[in-house]
């Protein structure tokens, strides 16, 4: 399943561009430091999944990772896996903040499993292998940023069971020329 990323200001619009088609809409709760109060967090959630969204990419909140507020934070990410589950739609817990260090990338991993979040996402190639390790099967991984083949093949080979490009078309572009040139 494809899906495009759009903001949550731009749902409404790409629903009606996407209509019924394969691709899907995605949208982020908390971008792009996951600061939000935990309220708004949960609300925004909802309400894009009240609006057709089915891949929501949820932010955690680095300050309570970072001052050890963890039950504070894991009851935020159970909100909004339970609300995900319950419209039948996909959460993704971004680990993308250059504040949070191995540990707490570990506990936010062990998080992840918990609450029952379909997938952790990050873009740090760097941090690929510690969150593969930690997410175990229960827990799947998507690399983000990748803009090369080379790039995507690396992150295939680090066990992702996606990838994302902020620049599809160039990749796919340097696919079908390696297909080509395989023939």
């Amino acid at each position: 399943m494809g899906t495009v990323l759009v903001r949550p200001c731009d749902v409404d619009s790409a629903g009606r561009f996407l209509g019924l088609g394969v691709v899907k809409v995605a949208s982020t709760v908390g971008h792009p430091y996951g600061s939000s109060n935990s309220g708004v967090k949960v609300y925004e959630c909802r309400d894009l999944l009240r609006r057709g969204v089915r891949v929501l990419h949820a932010y955690p909140n680095p300050g309570k990772m970072i001052s050890r507020q963890f039950q504070h934070q894991e009851v935020e990410l159970i909100q909004m896996a339970d609300s995900c589950i319950e419209a039948g739609a996909l959460l993704k817990v971004v680990i993308d903040n250059p504040l949070l260090n191995e540990e707490m990338i570990i506990i936010l991993c062990r998080m992840a499993k918990r609450v029952n979040a379909h997938f952790v996402t990050t873009t740090q190639p760097r941090d690929l292998e510690l969150v593969r390790k930690h997410c175990g099967f229960h827990v799947q991984v998507e690399c983000g940023g990748v803009r090369t083949l080379a790039e995507a093949k690396l992150a295939r080979e680090l066990g992702c069971a996606r990838i994302s490009s902020p620049d599809p078309e160039s990749l796919m572009k340097e696919w079908s020329q390696c297909e080509v040139a395989a023939s």
